[in-house]
Parts: structure tokens; sequence; C-alpha cells
């Protein structure tokens, strides 16, 4: 049958728009995304595995980032939910004081985040929802925009992010026996860094357990934590008192028995050190995240130009010119 001219041109039942190609990427990014986006390696996060080398939960937590690596995000996410509730419920109650630096909170809020992200994009491509994968996209681009902003304002105002981290730690020096989870990451730090405190390891008078005034009666007054002293060839049991009365020593003769440098200039140090090391890193981040947005995108314009296919064809399906 003669078609009408300047009509559209006729598509099969069967044409679609959306590409295969781009729906099952975007569904298999996002199974990769969380990898991608919390990166476990020692070299690269050197906190994110201090739990891994302390108590039983470490183990847990091994375990389960071992199994959940097998299987797809969403289980990785809920575990990450489950290890931070659990963590939570069994602290004792006076760790509350200490939310913002708390691990466990940290694990729930990003075990939330990751799971809701990736099941927007997931989902949205499977089953071709416009809703989900506009929210998946505008997710990530809020994510990403967050990461350079921080990367940028963290360059440009290193002073204040300094002062920043040095405020952090000293708030965790303070809360260092509230929360077991913060004193296992509070330990593993600076026995990986081989330091003592934010700025020296004086600044241990700000816990009330170690501070040196007079009418302190705690037997830690004027010590340090155990994991501030200079590691012991073949100890085959760890000496927990090794730090007493360390803050009235002098610097020199403190630092033959304990690390006395600050943990924030050896973390500066090893940042300079590392510079490609953390280039590559956030490049490996900036990359998925950039192919996610833009696949996403790519598969709403598809999805919007099937739809108006769809309704030409029924507007015109009884049109004897089509």
């Amino acid at each position: 049958m003669a078609r009408r001219p300047g009509a559209r041109a006729a598509y099969g039942e069967e044409f679609s728009f959306v590409s295969p190609l781009v729906k099952y990427l975007l569904f298999f990014l996002n199974m990769l995304f969380w990898v991608t986006c919390m990166p476990l390696d020692s070299s690269s996060a050197p906190f994110a595995l201090y739990q891994v080398e302390k108590q039983c939960l470490g183990g847990r937590v091994l375990a389960a980032g071992f199994v959940a690596g097998c299987n797809s995000r969403a289980v990785i996410a809920m575990l990450m939910m489950a290890v931070g509730v659990y963590a939570r419920l069994m602290k004792h109650a006076a760790a509350f004081a200490c939310l913002a630096v708390d691990p466990a909170i940290l694990l729930i809020v990003v075990g939330v985040l990751m799971f809701l992200l990736t099941f927007c994009g997931c989902i949205g491509s499977l089953r071709e929802n416009i809703c989900l994968l506009q929210t998946f996209s505008i997710c990530l681009t809020v994510v990403f925009l967050l990461q350079l902003a921080a990367g940028v304002l963290g360059f440009v105002f290193s002073d204040k992010a300094r002062g920043k981290v040095s405020e952090i730690i000293n708030n965790a020096i303070v809360h260092y026996r509230d929360d077991l989870d913060l004193q296992n990451l509070i330990d593993f730090g600076q026995k990986k860094f081989s330091c003592c405190g934010g700025i020296s390891y004086r600044d241990w008078s700000l816990n009330m357990y170690f501070n040196c005034s007079d009418d302190n009666p705690s037997r830690e007054r004027c010590s340090v934590p155990y994991s501030c002293c200079l590691p012991t060839p073949n100890q085959a049991v760890i000496n927990t008192m090794c730090g007493q009365g360390m803050q009235e020593r002098e610097y020199l003769e403190a630092s033959e028995v304990i690390y006395t440098n600050g943990c924030i200039d050896k973390l500066v140090n090893w940042i300079h050190s590392n510079l490609f090391l953390l280039g590559g890193v956030a490049l490996g981040l900036a990359i998925p995240q950039l192919v996610g947005i833009l696949l996403s995108q790519i598969l709403v314009n598809q999805i919007k130009d099937q739809i108006r296919l769809q309704l030409y064809n029924q507007q015109h399906r009884a049109d004897p010119w089509h």
C-alpha cells in the first residue's frame, strides 16, 4: 500500500529503540559499581581492614565480604547494614556519645545508600523504568559532584582540611575508651602508620583516662595506648602497659619506647608518597560513575523514543495511508 508523502517511516511491530547492549551493560555495571566504589585494598584504604586484624567481628566482616563478593551488590550492601546494626547493638550504651566517628554507623549509612542506589540502577535498567533510571542518574551525578568538590576543596583549602582532620582525630581520642570499634580503629591506624596521637603523643591527655592532671585516679594516667609502643621482636604476649607514664617523658626519651610523631603528619606524608596510587583510585572511581550516568541517560532517551513510537503506531494503526 502506498504511503502518504511526508509520513513517518513505518517500523515493524518487533522493532525497539531500546538497545539490549545499553540495557544489560548498565545492569552489569551496577553489579560491579559497589566493588569499584568501595575498594578494600590495604594500600589504598588502610583503615578499612582494621577489624579484620582485631576482634572476632573482624573475621565475620572478612567472611561476609568474601561471600558477598561472589554474589550481587545488593547482598553486599545488606551484609554491610547487618554488620553495622549488629555492632551497634552490641556496644555499651556510652558509645552513643560518639556517633560521628563510629565505624558501625558508617557501615549502616554506606550500606543503605549503596543498596538504594544500585537498586534503582539495576531494577530501572531491567524493567526499563524511567523514574528509577532518572533517580539513579541524578543520585550518581550528585555523588560524583560531591567527590569532585571534596577533592578540589581539600586541595585548595589544605590547611582547613588538615585542621578538620585534626579535629576529628582529637574527638576520636576523647572517646577512645567509649567505643570498642573506635578503639580498634585507632589502634590499627597508629600501628599501621607508626604514629601516636594527632600532632604528638601528648595529645592523649585529651582522654580522661590518659590525662596527666593530678586529680586523675586512672591507672593509665599520663600513659598512651599500647598501639603507640615500638614493636618488640619475637614478643609472644602483647604488653598493653608498655605506654605507662610516657607523656611525662621528654621527646627523645619517649622515642626509645613509643612512636612520638603524630598521625596527621604521617598521613600527609603517606598521601604525598602515594599520589599516583590515589590518582589511579580516583580515576577508577570516576570512570564507572560517568559511564553509569551516560548509559542511564542514553537508556532513558531510548525508552522515551520507544514510547513515542508505540503511541504513533496506535494512533495511525487505523489510517489507510499509513
